[in-house]
């Protein structure tokens, strides 16, 4: 995708700060008429509208941005700036990166949270969100806000730095035949530079998180149900990713990753998808980036590609 950014900050008055953002992610895809090139041309999608406000007491935040759940894999994945996997042979819309290949996406989402000022390195985060309902027809309630929460970690040494952090989420969705479903999930990680050298190790488990929607049979939704009783789907997943900085403005890295999720209520099979990345990434100046990307991607695709691009920065 393309982002556009628009940010307003306030002027510090009596201790409080407040900062403002809007931000669309337009994407590059044309449709065909194909079954696997479909897209909504473009159409303009508003990840983030939300606004801050600073103080001694930390930051309390309002409104649409990225997720507490899962956000520093997301953050600290290198095909950020590439492509990773395809939903579909070729795919309309953004690529999926590792979504779904060594973590659960997070998603754009509305919520309040709240983030405590810098304690020694150590800063909590928590939130309460409009909490997901299944895609299914069925009618089904939500009671409560969806719960998620990040502590994060950062210091650094001499000639390198060092980040660690959790994160986790919890949501109960009660369904007309009287059974309750229930998403929650945990998540750790960490980065460790030294010199050029980068590596980031993460890993999640839970129950029914990912997509929130009835199980399907290639273990595609969150959980299963037979009559008024429902089983969650179980969720595991990691990703390991080295990267090297040659001393200026080319890095390379080489990622592998999975994501396994249970395919019926009984664990007879799973869907697991794989994912292992070659790229290279050189800044050509303040404000150029070209990538280059091998990937290949085993699941419910199995296939190689090769992406060549870049990015423009403003």
């Amino acid at each position: 995708p393309a982002f556009h950014t628009m940010k307003a900050t306030s002027p510090a008055t009596n201790g409080l700060t407040g900062t403002a953002q809007i931000t669309f992610a337009p994407h590059t895809t044309t449709s065909k008429i194909v079954d696997q090139q479909s897209s909504n041309n473009g159409t303009i999608d508003v990840r983030e509208v939300f606004f801050n406000v600073d103080g001694s007491f930390g930051t309390v935040s309002v409104g649409r941005t990225l997720a507490l759940f899962q956000r520093q894999s997301i953050l600290n994945d290198m095909t950020l700036f590439g492509v990773g996997a395809f939903s579909t042979q070729e795919g309309g819309g953004t690529t999926l990166g590792r979504i779904g290949y060594g973590y659960v996406y997070g998603d754009f989402r509305n919520r309040f949270a709240w983030k405590s000022p810098d304690m020694n390195g150590f800063s909590l985060e928590v939130g309460i969100f409009d909490p997901e309902e299944q895609a299914a027809s069925t009618t089904a309630e939500t009671d409560t806000p969806q719960f998620q929460t990040e502590l994060t970690y950062a210091t650094t040494f001499e000639g390198g730095s060092l980040n660690l952090w959790a994160s986790g989420q919890y949501q109960e969705m009660t369904l007309d035949a009287g059974d309750d479903v229930t998403a929650q999930g945990v998540s750790f990680g960490g980065k460790v530079a030294a010199g050029g050298l980068s590596v980031v190790a993460t890993m999640y488990t839970g129950e029914a998180i990912g997509v929130f929607r009835t199980l399907d049979a290639a273990g595609g939704g969150a959980f299963t149900c037979t009559g008024a009783s429902c089983t969650e789907a179980e969720n595991d997943g990691y990703y390991l990713q080295g990267m090297y900085n040659f001393g200026g403005a080319t890095t390379v890295g080489v990622s592998y990753g999975e994501s396994m999720q249970d395919a019926d209520a009984a664990g007879n099979s799973s869907n697991a998808h794989q994912l292992t990345t070659i790229g290279v990434y050189h800044d050509v100046n303040s404000w150029l980036k070209v990538v280059g990307e091998y990937n290949a991607q085993n699941g419910h695709l199995k296939q190689d590609t090769v992406s060549l691009g870049g990015f423009i920065f403003w």
